[in-house]
């Protein structure tokens, strides 16, 4: 599998997020019983007496099974999601993660741009209809480093949300932004604009409007509005697209929100190697 690449609190941020989702599901796994599909319960934070030395098992036929059989499916995407990023945080670092106290506490976010915003939007609301639109399984775009966006922003596990409307009061324009990124393990959102093909007048005029118009609303460029230039619309330059992103995202969580004296390691739940190199990671022990 390909090696995880995030900036260093991106990749805190996302394990503990997942740490603390794992925490409040039930775990389990399947297994065939009597000749029956069935799913093997070995933790419910609903009921204490359940373990793995005394599960619960579950005919997934049944009603009780059918719920349970749902929640252990989450459950095994979640954790091999947090194992993932586990090991590839052990094969960067020599040191434990650190926990991140959420809820996170960022001193300024006027626009309210959070999870909640995010998921009231709604896209596809641009009336501009390109001459050659660009049509893929996944919609219509105007260009097709638009669309070479979209997949790179699936690649990276980002939701997004494409052309949405935003009214910027100070700028008395409304406008829609490219896409509307969704960075929900820190209950934030963000604007990407992806710009290029400067040399058409109309084109440019547009972007201006765009850029003027974030900058009377006081939104932040490279926190509340990403700008990627891609002045090579023949080639698309991913490295360059996922740094600014993932810049982006970096930038939204506080250094302080980093809790580097607890002792993480005791409480991790994968059963992953966490060896780093010939030397063994330590939990993390709190200073006098």
């Amino acid at each position: 599998m390909k090696k995880i690449e995030l900036p260093m609190k991106v990749h805190a941020a996302k394990l503990e997020y997942r740490r603390r989702l794992l925490r409040e599901m039930p775990h389990g796994y399947f297994k065939v019983r009597r000749g029956k599909n069935s799913v093997i319960v070995t933790f419910d934070p609903k009921i204490p007496s359940v373990s793995s030395r005394r599960p619960k098992t579950h005919f997934i036929s049944s009603k009780h099974g059918k719920a349970y059989a749902e929640a252990v499916a989450h459950y095994q995407e979640i954790k091999s999601e947090y194992d993932s990023l586990l090991k590839s945080w052990n094969e960067t670092y020599c040191f434990a993660p650190p926990r991140v106290k959420f809820p996170l506490k960022s001193a300024y976010n006027p626009h309210k741009l959070d999870k909640e915003y995010f998921d009231k939007q709604k896209d596809y609301q641009g009336r501009y209809v390109p001459e050659n639109p660009t049509i893929s399984d996944d919609g219509v775009f105007k260009s097709k480093n638009e669309l070479i966006a979209s997949d790179t922003l699936k690649e990276m596990g980002i939701p997004f949300k494409y052309e949405t409307k935003l009214y910027i009061d100070e700028a008395k324009e409304t406008i829609n932004p490219d896409y509307l990124l969704d960075f929900y393990e820190i209950d934030r959102c963000s604007y990407l604009e992806v710009l290029g093909m400067n040399d058409k007048f109309s084109y440019a005029a547009s972007t201006t409007v765009k850029i003027t118009s974030y900058s009377k609303g006081n939104y932040r460029p490279g926190r509340d509005v990403i700008y990627v230039h891609l002045y090579d619309k023949y080639n698309f330059d991913k490295v360059y697209f996922k740094k600014m992103v993932w810049a982006a995202y970096d930038s939204l969580i506080p250094d302080d929100a980093l809790d580097w004296e607890d002792e993480y390691n005791a409480l991790q739940l994968s059963s992953s190697d966490e060896s780093c190199g010939n030397t063994t990671l330590e939990p993390r022990k709190a200073s006098a």
